[in-house]
């Protein structure tokens, strides 16, 4: 009977499924999205913010990119598991070679049983912080956990006066980055200047889902309703039993779903708070920066005043315990793999973190194209290059990554491929009982609530585990841009000989490839065997 159910469920969900087809024309766009500074940025169509992309559960989303920038670009879908499609996730040398200028290229996305918030960022030379980013929100086709009459979507980001990459060839120019002048970004709610946001209109009476997504690219980001308390429903696309907190904390690249029930009476309006802070140093400014925006039930109507209590009086999601609506046990260990982030001096006093064994570098061809070219050698970590931080799992074993954070500032990690059951946090390293008192140690309950981007915050470990069940190259790397940059990132190579069995990259993928002059086989320097000649030397901490 229940194998029926299911196998009726796929049927209608299929025959319900849609194809939405969207054209982006990536290209450069002009403004002062801060209210301040005029720069060149990165929008679609013209436009930017350019429009969230909404379809249901089960549909198709076709994005047609056509690049006209002057450098290659990629898109990822932040969130999606891509399953069975792992050349659509998007990575530039990781997955695919990134779209020539003037040239196009066409995403499928299946969005199978998937539904919840998401987001779409550029996944070449960190163009996400430049603009190329926007919300996908992913209509579930069964009641919520909680019902309410109307969704609300708010987002999050951090800009900055400068590009990528002009800020960071000024930062490679310069011989000791000590010299660095400060850049503080400022903060953008909805996609402006963080105190002109459109007010928020509530209805009394009325139940609202607020999907909140951090598009941040460096900064943290708190957000309150003073005098309204939020239910907590959904993180990163999973529903969560419902969960009462005070506000939110998200780190880059997280995302939540939360129900706020409006007051019966219109007699008053309310101001939202959202504070925008760093978890990294060497960046000076005000710290941190205070946003308001008006909560409006009645026009002209008075705005309350309520009191702040301190943060530490507060619930945050980070200090409850979630749990998974659908009551998922924790899934029982085959393999185990703990990574301690590692800062070490470089070079003009460069501190770097590493990951792995050694700081993340692109290497010479896409790794998925050499796992899917090298054979029984794919199942060797070596043959990816030491700069890869390779790491080969086999496939449906249950793989517990820990991840030791003794550093003074905090990450999000980000799981291509995968949702990851968060399992456990502590303190880890030796913490100031002052200005870094010790975390306090959580375990996860009966039902661990299922992430994709996690946060690993100052002198804090965490424990995850997921089953190796999507065949594929999947990258794992801090979602703040600049640790990305610098090399904080591993790979995770999944059942490579699965994986050759059932994928084969598009042609106009490899063509693309072909067209940069990017080899599209052979081991990571392009070669046979474990022969690296190409490759520059990995870069290690020190032994």
């Amino acid at each position: 009977m229940i194998r029926w159910f299911i196998v009726f469920a796929v049927v209608v969900l299929k025959c319900l499924a849609a194809r939405v087809e969207l054209d982006w024309d990536v290209g450069y766009v002009y403004g002062a999205r801060d209210g301040y500074t005029y720069r060149r940025a990165i929008g679609v169509n013209g436009e930017l913010p350019f429009p969230p992309v909404h379809v249901t559960q089960g549909d198709t989303l076709v994005i047609n990119v056509h690049n006209s920038l002057n450098v290659p670009t990629s898109i990822h879908a932040h969130g999606l598991l891509n399953n069975g499609t792992n050349y659509y996730d998007g990575p530039d040398m990781v997955t695919q070679c990134g779209i020539p200028p003037g040239e196009s290229f066409t995403y499928v996305f299946e969005t199978k049983d998937q539904f919840g918030t998401f987001w779409i960022h550029g996944h070449t030379r960190h163009q996400e912080v430049d603009g190329l980013h926007t919300p996908l929100i992913i209509h579930g086709r069964k009641p919520p956990v909680v019902d309410y009459d109307k969704e609300l979507l708010m987002t999050f980001e951090d800009w900055y006066t400068t590009e990528f990459a002009v800020r960071q060839a000024y930062i490679d120019s310069l011989d000791d980055i000590r010299k660095l002048a400060p850049n503080y970004p400022k903060a953008l709610i909805n996609g402006y200047d963080g105190n002109n946001t459109a007010p928020i209109t509530f209805v009394p009476g009325k139940r609202y889902r607020l999907r909140v997504i951090c598009m941040s690219i460096n900064n943290w980001f708190k957000f309150r309703i003073p005098g309204h308390k939020m239910t907590l429903i959904e993180a990163d696309g999973v529903e969560s039993m419902p969960l009462e907190v005070d506000g939110l904390s998200m780190g880059p690249g997280q995302r939540y779903s939360v129900i706020v029930t409006a007051h019966d009476s219109a007699e008053f309006n309310y101001m939202y708070n959202v504070t925008s802070y760093p978890q990294t140093v060497r960046i000076s400014g005000p710290v941190p920066l205070e946003y308001s925006g008006l909560i409006k039930y009645c026009e002209g109507a008075p705005v309350k005043t309520i009191s702040a209590p301190s943060d530490e009086q507060l619930v945050w999601p980070e200090e409850a315990v979630m749990q998974v609506a659908d009551k998922q046990v924790p899934l029982p260990v085959d393999r185990r793999i703990e990574l301690t982030i590692n800062r070490f001096t470089v070079e003009r006093h460069m501190e770097p973190s590493v990951l792995g064994d050694s700081l993340y570098k692109p290497v010479l061809v896409p790794t998925l194209y050499t796992a899917l070219s090298m054979g029984d050698l794919a199942a060797n970590s070596s043959v990816y290059g030491p700069q890869t931080n390779a790491y080969v799992l086999k496939h449906l074993e249950v793989v517990e990554i820990v991840i030791n954070n003794p550093e003074i500032e905090g990450h999000t990690f980000h799981f291509h491929g995968h949702n990851v059951q968060v399992i456990e946090t502590g303190p880890y390293g030796k913490s100031n009982k002052t200005t870094n008192p010790p975390l306090p140690h959580r375990k996860s309950g009966p039902w661990p609530m299922w992430r994709d981007t996690i946060q690993v915050r100052a002198f804090e470990f965490i424990r995850v585990r997921f089953r190796a069940d999507n065949p594929g190259v999947w990258f794992l790397h801090c979602h703040l841009a600049w640790h990305e940059y610098n090399g904080l990132a591993i790979v995770l190579i999944e059942a490579p000989d699965v994986l050759q069995q059932r994928q084969s990259v598009p042609k106009e993928m490899l063509e693309m490839c072909k067209h940069q002059g990017v080899p599209i086989q052979g081991n990571g320097a392009g070669n046979s065997g474990f022969d690296m000649t190409g490759l520059l030397p990995a870069v290690y901490p020190p032994s």
